[in-house]
């Protein structure tokens, strides 16, 4: 019989009679009476799954299990306790919250060997989703959804090959996450990863920014300067959304990755310049091309490997667990009260379509930390309805999926600005697009900075 590791956390005293059955049952049991001792047996032996055991209603101090809930150790905890127990309402509350199951005196040892089993594995599962998520960086790219499964082998595959590629996918969907570790895991990894969003700028400013310009060139040229292209040189440059890119910058754009070469904005050389390639876009390239509107061969020059980021609503068992990141990624001293996530903010999660993808569900994440003045987020702190005021809350008028995305990017906007305190370079960071970007964007949805705001960060 394999042995499988238990810790038992029991405040009240050991009961060796039960750890001694479970010991029988092939597990190896670990017990612990005050909150150090149990986590340094966790630090020691790395449990997948433990035990809590509850004294009676009266007896009940919850304050050493509600502690190591906090720690967010990666385990399963089963709870053991009384049926009288469950009369109080913190513990259920905190069964509800931060428990896998739980069982009542008298113990079936048939049923908690099952639920012990199941435990463990999940578990098991949920570190082996932590470990491709580590394999993959510290950037987001992360889940476990069938539909999530073609990214990650695209991207490993993407990695390995020095062709250029067009990542799609929805305003806020990662595109950018999965441009930077696909060169990240590259052979051109040591060199530069240089970003250009193409919507920001107009023709002429534009053009400089990726080509650079001759000392001359126009005024106000006092000195040379190489583009973002010679910028990247060796490595990666990511043209972020280049379905925006100005029409009349197609051809040289087109030339460039034709001839390795590029030519300076009152230049008269050729430079040549060894970079590869990654575009991303929200839009449909290739209805643009048919319409007329983007050049078809440049979508061609751009796209002979490509990689869809689905969105956030398409891939909703990855929800819990994106959030559970993100929130142990932000938080810190100030926010160390905070446990998770309780059940009824899961399921709003769950339900909710995230028009603002990723970006929305991170800056929500944020609010929720802000918000939230218990050990565990609402739905409220989100800024999601729950189940019975999304039922009691049904709009008269159906919003559409622009109108649903303009509203969500509005009031994803209005929180950054409040949570950098109007400071625009801070919140353009904060968003992953440039300060023209935020502004022409707070200029689209009549959002006003504070006359105080500054620009610097």
């Amino acid at each position: 019989m394999d042995t499988r590791k238990l810790l038992c956390f029991n405040p009240m005293g050991t009961d060796d009679e039960l750890l001694d059955v479970l010991r029988s049952r092939g597990w190896e049991v670990f017990s612990a009476i005050r909150l150090d001792e149990a986590k340094n047996l966790i630090d020691a032996h790395g449990f997948h799954v433990g035990i809590v055991l509850f004294g009676s209603r009266e007896q009940a101090d919850l304050s050493p299990v509600q502690s190591l809930l906090a720690m967010r150790y990666p385990m399963e905890w089963i709870a053991l306790l009384p049926p009288q127990a469950l009369q109080n309402r913190e513990v259920c509350q905190l069964i509800a919250q931060g428990f896998y199951d739980y069982h009542t005196h008298p113990i079936d040892i048939e049923r908690l060997q099952f639920t012990l089993g199941h435990a463990y594995g999940m578990a098991l599962v949920m570190k082996r989703l932590r470990t491709q998520a580590a394999s993959l960086g510290n950037d987001g790219i992360i889940g476990c959804s069938p539909s999530f499964t073609k990214v990650f082998a695209d991207i490993e595959k993407a990695a390995g090959l020095d062709v250029p590629v067009l990542v799609t996918g929805e305003s806020g969907s990662g595109k950018e996450m999965a441009a930077r570790v696909i060169h990240r895991r590259s052979a051109r990894s040591d060199k530069p990863f240089v970003v250009v969003s193409c919507g920001a700028l107009s023709s002429n400013l534009m053009q400089s920014e990726l080509f650079g310009f001759e000392k001359g060139a126009f005024p106000g040229a006092y000195r040379s300067k190489e583009g973002s292209i010679e910028a990247a040189a060796g490595g990666t440059l990511f043209l972020d959304e280049v379905g925006e890119l100005p029409a009349d910058l197609h051809q040289p754009l087109l030339r460039f990755m034709r001839e390795k070469t590029i030519r300076r904005v009152g230049g008269d050389r050729d430079i040549p310049v060894d970079v590869r390639v990654i575009a991303a876009t929200h839009l449909d390239l290739g209805k643009a091309v048919a319409e007329g509107t983007f050049n078809a061969e440049l979508y061609e020059a751009l796209s002979p490997f490509r990689v869809h980021v689905p969105a956030l609503r398409e891939r909703r068992e990855d929800i819990e667990l994106l959030a559970k990141y993100y929130l142990d990624l932000f938080v810190n001293e100030k926010y160390r009260h905070i446990s998770g996530f309780t059940p009824e903010a899961v399921q709003a999660m769950e339900r909710y379509d995230w028009p603002g993808n990723i970006r929305e569900l991170i800056n929500r994440v944020r609010r929720a930390m802000v918000m939230c003045e218990d050990r565990w987020i609402a739905p409220q702190d989100l800024g999601l309805a729950s189940a019975e005021q999304a039922a009691s809350k049904i709009p008269s008028h159906v919003m559409t999926l622009e109108e649903a995305k303009a509203e969500a990017e509005k009031e994803i906007i209005q929180l950054t600005l409040r949570a950098t305190e109007n400071n625009i370079s801070r919140a353009a960071r904060q968003l992953a697009v440039s300060r023209m970007t935020l502004y022409r964007l707070m200029d689209k949805h009549r959002i006003r900075g504070s006359s105080s705001a500054s620009g610097h960060a």
